[in-house]
């Protein structure tokens, strides 16, 4: 479970999350459980997530806005399943899934075995054992011996003509170990490689490879073999020709030479290798015998059309044809390339690998010759010459960088204390959480997390969000620096609500004089500096005069903010305007009542009384008499607007 990808389960049923919890668990995945959008959010800010598991019916936001705005996040495209055990429409659920993008969507109540069937189903690119293939390659550095280790563990079955790439990987960087392999056949053959030098290859037949090669030297002739036979050692070492005294040490040397590179042609001439690495340390010294990666690059190359065919190196590289063409060892050594004979007449190859084309682009400079482009393309990358930019990862990477610029925005205008509010702290969080929330954040967001391929701009604003955060932790963790923070905040929030109020004072006068676009404008900047419940009664009066805000779901959150605010604030005339307002909008017949109420609460309230008459004169229409819109009495043309909205 420690390393399993992870699963967001949002949902407010506790029994309902449990059962998805354990359902998840079986699947080998870690869940992670959030009871509210806003944890949920937190939670992908936070976390590297895998997969998501969403009910739609959820406190303060539906489950499908919750989801739009994990797409917002690192979370991305990462596959989410839809649950409702509410919604039980089909165009709904429909609806649901094209907007959001879900792998699926489950109707409640459903069974653990259905359930498992669909994460199957829509996790399984997200969240199964990661295989590459040898071509996927072609697109990673891998620097160190141990990402190069791993990458051939996730390897699925490779052709033989693969394998020379798969050596080289571990050639290049002097790793020791050993490779099992395994061919199509059964045949098992098992390479030991010594700091970067192929050090033995083990087959069935290494042994009479062994012999024929000191035979066609010259080392041993027919008549010593056969009579070394007779003397009845059908099973030896090389080694033991020379105990005996047919050959020297030096003529097992240069067989063992010729037969590891024997070996390694009938490995590379397989249809399906599966292979396997097992690195070891070993202060050994290099055999005379040992080959070098260069000795068998040569000899396939020399043969390149009998190992590469065009077929081969065509699909080989068809996932990276568009890819642009980095120079992974210098220029110098690419210089040095272009001298061999491979390369006398590939004039285009070399001035479009200069300038990081794609293979693309040499084929249509030189169509009549795709045959020799690919083989010489495929010598430069066998030699580790060359390598691709990796297109989706680019997008990624620029993804990254737009959502890290967003958080710097976000958080370089907070001071230490709103920093952890939006990752979800409480006001004035405790030393305890702050340092939680530190580490979760370090973990998936740290600088030391971003890929090798991340560009210089991508780093500089990872580590400036990481250095804001972690200068926020420093004073919310540090008692005297929280102290002085708490007082500034206070003197600061003074002068703050001071000006907010101002503000207020001033989008009240432009509401009242009918300016409603200004009057939103301004109370909204006045929120920025304080926000009050008086300041957001007087906006949401101005956004309904503005039209804005007017669609159902929005109504219904303010409708429902509306009625979450203190006792005593629900009983301001600015209180009953705003919803009355926000009832008439809606429809409702009760809107009158509230801006009655408003004019007992200030008798002077002429807006109220306005919004009242309007909704007289509606009731006293006939829903059938029509009003000339050019000639009709504004007040009915008003109210035949409404009427019909609420209709």
């Amino acid at each position: 479970m420690r390393n399993a990808a992870k699963v967001l389960i949002v949902d407010d049923d506790k029994s309902s999350s449990q059962m998805l919890s354990e359902v998840v668990k079986r699947m080998g995945l870690k869940p992670i459980v959030a009871n509210k959008p806003v944890d949920a959010l937190n939670v992908v800010k936070l976390q590297t997530v895998h997969a998501a598991l969403v009910d739609v019916l959820l406190p303060k936001m539906s489950g499908v806005d919750l989801v739009m705005e994990f797409r917002k996040t690192k979370f991305g495209d990462n596959p989410v399943v839809l649950l409702s055990g509410v919604f039980k429409d089909k165009t709904f659920a429909a609806d649901a899934v094209k907007k959001t993008g879900a792998a699926d969507f489950l109707f409640k109540p459903f069974g653990a075995e259905e359930l498992m069937n669909s994460l199957k189903s829509a996790f399984k690119d997200a969240l199964s054992v990661e295989k590459w293939n040898v071509q996927s390659l072609l697109t990673r550095k891998m620097p160190s011996s141990r990402e190069r280790a791993k990458a051939i563990e996730h390897l699925e079955a490779i052709h033989g003509n693969d394998f020379p790439y798969v050596l080289g990987l571990l050639l290049e960087v002097s790793i020791s170990g050993h490779l099992n392999i395994v061919n199509e056949a059964g045949e098992i053959f098992g390479v030991t490689v010594t700091k970067g030098m192929i050090t033995d290859v083990d087959s069935t037949e290494s042994q009479s490879a062994g012999v024929l090669a000191m035979i066609t030297n010259g080392f041993l002739n027919q008549q010593d073999w056969d009579e070394f036979q007779q003397a009845g050692n059908k099973k030896f070492t090389l080694d033991k020709l020379v105990q005996e005294g047919y050959v020297s040490p030096h003529a097992v040397a240069v067989a063992k030479h010729e037969q590891i590179l024997s070996d390694l042609k009938a490995i590379c001439s397989a249809e399906s290798l599966r292979v396997n690495f097992g690195p070891a340390d070993t202060d050994e010294s290099l055999p005379k015998h040992a080959v070098e990666m260069v000795e068998l690059l040569t000899a396939i190359c020399l043969s390149i059309d009998e190992y590469f065919k065009p077929d081969y190196l065509t699909g080989f590289y068809s996932g990276v044809l568009k890819s642009p063409i980095q120079i992974a060892n210098g220029h110098d050594k690419l210089e040095l390339r272009w001298k061999e004979p491979m390369f006398a007449e590939m004039t285009k190859l070399k001035e479009i690998i200069k300038r990081g084309g794609t293979i693309a682009q040499v084929l249509d400079a030189e169509p009549d010759k795709a045959t020799q482009i690919y083989q010489a393309v495929h010598y430069l990358v066998l030699h580790r010459d060359i390598l691709f930019d990796d297109i989706e990862r680019a997008k990624d990477l620029t993804a990254s960088l737009e959502r890290y610029k967003k958080i710097f925005a976000e958080l370089s205008e907070r001071t230490a204390d709103t920093i952890f509010e939006y990752f979800g702290a409480p006001p004035m969080a405790s030393p305890k959480v702050v340092e939680t929330l530190f580490d979760e954040y370090s973990k998936s967001n740290g600088p030391d997390r971003l890929p090798r391929e991340a560009s210089p701009e991508l780093i500089e604003v990872c580590q400036k969000c990481f250095e804001l955060i972690k200068a926020a932790k420093v004073i919310m963790t540090s008692d005297f620096m929280r102290q002085e923070l708490m007082t500034k905040k206070k003197s600061d929030g003074a002068e703050k609500q001071k000006k907010s109020n101002e503000m207020v004072a001033r989008g009240l006068e432009l509401l009242r004089k009918g300016q409603f676009a200004q009057a939103v404008d301004t109370l909204k900047d006045a929120e920025k500096l304080h926000t009050s419940s008086l300041s957001f009664m007087i906006r949401i009066w101005a956004e309904n005069k503005a039209g804005v805000g007017l669609g159902k779901p929005q109504l219904l959150e303010t409708l429902r903010r509306m009625e979450s605010l203190p006792p005593d604030d629900r009983k301001s005339a600015y209180y009953f305007m705003a919803m009355g307002l926000v009832k008439k909008a809606l429809g409702d017949p009760m809107a009158a009542s509230f801006f009655e109420k408003a004019i007992a609460a200030d008798t002077t309230f002429t807006e109220a009384r306005r919004e009242l008459n309007v909704l007289g004169a509606v009731a006293k229409e006939p829903k059938d008499k029509k009003v000339d819109l050019l000639t009709g009495d504004i007040s009915q043309v008003i109210s035949n607007l409404f009427r019909r909205k609420a209709d």
